[in-house]
């Protein structure tokens, strides 16, 4: 399969990787490609989770760090 710039730039803004992006768009069949960008779904969702873990522990410094102020 031949990649162009309009089939790349479908991806843009999607957090996928250029490796990932090559390997959605040589992916063999549809449901080859579905499966290929449903991997990608779930490394762009964990990093989700883990970004969504840091916001919560620097809520909670700032919490300490409120609560000790009005102590």
């Amino acid at each position: 399969m031949c990649m162009d710039n309009r089939d790349i730039n479908q991806f843009t803004g999607t957090g996928l990787k250029e490796d990932e992006i090559r390997k959605v768009m040589v992916a063999g069949d549809r449901d080859a490609r579905i499966r290929a960008l449903r991997t990608c779904r779930l490394r762009v969702l964990d990093e989700v989770h883990k970004k969504q873990q840091e916001l919560d522990r620097l809520d909670f410094c700032i919490r300490q760090i409120s609560e000790n102020v009005k102590a």
